[in-house]
């Protein structure tokens, strides 16, 4: 096995190095602003088949080497996160669809898939995952199981651990694991530990994933309300009526006001041919059109305050304008934006036809004014684009970062509020609801800062860091989850809260499946603090 290492494609090319050094974090692309040093792994590796993984981990263990695990890098919570003696793992060759099984309703693929791909597959065929996390173009399945990952309509499909079946890959010892929910030795407990395990456990290699067919038709509809309050209270009663919506999406104040306003509608209420769980039915890419990103929308308040007197000059400034928080927020609570929830639901056109009205008609008797088709075709239109958007932040000296949390319903309102206050004089903080359940929601934050160059308490990186810290004490405070879809990472370990009786049974899997602790070392807190 060990001689089979030599056959494993790799590199030491500090190009190819650079590919793998670190995914999306965002305090990583404030570290390049500032011409920090990357910290590059010693060697890439692109594996082909599950011997090839195995061979590449047999030879780390002899190396007492790190390995790092590594999909397509779109990570945000510094999963990939190597130091200068570990070696990555590239699992993107491991990319093929291994079995469709249409009268069980499951797939089986192979870790490096992009998730676009194998939805485009199965729309193909006549059915769908259901996973569309804003990053399906550049995302692999892997990942998404690694991380314990949701898409946009997980109120109807679930999340990625209620979609695995079954999970393959290699652990620590460099030995071959297999878990299926449906297998007398492992069952589903073991498969849950692996999904979202994060690379801590093993490298997954292959996953099998629960289908559904395709629906043929959607009912989207948005509607406002007067209070957050109002919006919140609405979509748990959706979610305890059993009407399974597929999109159930409440955007707070501001971020609904800078998405800009939308008048009420008397039009009649349609049904859409097609459904809202199949791949490109978006325009989701960069474009000419895009709606304005919050710098934008701060940029055109500042003008439209007559804030400075030569126009043209504002957006030099709002770059440092971010970096005072405080004045920023002053100039958003002057905009005026009522929540705005979107609604989406799925089936057959006679089905909606019956289902449409009547989810309307239960909105407006919790106080929603009904503002038509336009906001939730809108969003089905755009909804991956926010990805794009992100790096005009960075561009003028800013920063933008998102965090995902969750809670019960009654915790929802009060943590939303802490948040907010917390980081009021440290970012620009936005917020939708969604990913709804019947026992609660996630809360999605986005923060937005500034600040100067280098280390100072002024400086991005700082503001940033500090962000981070007052977000993750209040989350903790109110004993919400840290961490719904994104993972845990390296980011978001000082959150975490075990117990000591699970602490120390994580840590016995880990030694167990890993004991030369080798695997992903830092994330989730297990292992070896840094690689």
């Amino acid at each position: 096995m060990l001689d089979l290492v030599r056959s494993v494609p790799s590199s030491k090319d500090p190009i190819d190095c650079r590919m793998v050094a670190h995914d999306l974090w965002p305090r990583r692309f404030l570290e390049r602003r500032e011409e920090l040093p990357v910290t590059m792994p010693a060697m890439v590796y692109w594996p082909r088949n599950d011997d090839e993984v195995a061979a590449v981990v047999l030879q780390a263990r002899v190396d007492r080497r790190p390995i790092v695990p590594f999909g397509a890098g779109s990570g945000v919570c510094a999963g990939v996160s190597p130091g200068s003696r570990s070696w990555v793992v590239d699992l993107k060759r491991l990319d093929r669809i291994v079995e469709l099984d249409p009268d069980r309703r499951t797939v089986t693929v192979e870790a490096g898939i992009i998730g676009d791909r194998l939805e485009e597959f199965l729309n193909s065929r006549g059915f769908t995952l259901g996973h569309f996390p804003s990053s399906i173009y550049c995302s692999t399945v892997g990942g998404w199981v690694a991380t314990r990952s949701a898409g946009q309509l997980s109120s109807r499909y679930g999340k990625i651990e209620d979609m695995t079946l079954a999970v393959w890959g290699v652990d620590g010892r460099g030995e071959r694991i297999h878990a299926a929910v449906d297998d007398m030795a492992t069952g589903p407990g073991l498969v849950q530990m692996l999904v979202g395990s994060e690379g801590a456990l093993c490298l997954i290699t292959r996953m099998k994933l629960r289908i559904s067919p395709l629906a043929t038709h959607r009912f989207v509809r948005g509607v406002s309300f007067p209070t957050l309050q109002q919006g919140l209270a609405a979509m748990r009663n959706v979610m305890a009526s059993g009407q399974s919506p597929s999109v159930l999406r409440l955007y707070d104040p501001l971020d609904s006001a800078l998405a800009g306003n939308h008048p009420t509608s008397s039009e009649p209420l349609r049904v859409h041919a097609g459904g809202l769980a199949q791949a490109r039915v978006e325009d989701s890419g960069p474009g000419e059109h895009d709606e304005p990103t919050l710098f934008d929308s701060l940029v055109r308040r500042v003008e439209e305050l007559a804030i400075f007197s030569r126009p043209r000059a504002t957006r030099a400034v709002v770059g440092e304008l971010l970096g005072r928080p405080g004045i920023a927020n002053s100039l958003l609570d002057r905009f005026d934006g009522k929540p705005r929830l979107v609604v989406g639901i799925e089936g057959d056109a006679d089905d909606l036809a019956r289902r449409g009205p009547r989810l309307l008609d239960m909105l407006k008797g919790q106080g929603a004014t009904d503002l038509g088709d336009g906001p939730g075709e809108k969003w089905l239109r755009h909804r991956h684009r926010v990805s794009y958007r992100m790096s005009r932040a960075f561009a003028v000296g800013g920063w933008v970062d998102t965090c995902e949390v969750a809670c019960g319903w009654d915790e929802v309102a009060p943590l939303y509020t802490a948040v907010r206050e917390a980081l009021r004089d440290t970012a620009v903080v936005l917020c939708h609801f969604s990913h709804a359940y019947h026992d609660g929601c996630s809360l999605y934050f986005t923060f937005a800062g500034g600040g100067t160059a280098g280390n100072g308490p002024r400086s991005a990186l700082s503001r940033y860091d500090l962000c981070w810290e007052r977000a993750l004490t209040t989350v903790r405070r109110h004993g919400a989850v840290v961490a719904h879809h994104h993972g845990v990472g390296r980011s978001k370990v000082k959150g975490l809260r075990h117990s000591a009786g699970n602490k120390a049974l994580l840590q016995a899997l880990k030694r167990t499946l890993d004991p030369d602790l080798i695997l992903n070392p830092g994330v989730l807190g297990l292992g070896a603090g840094a690689t």
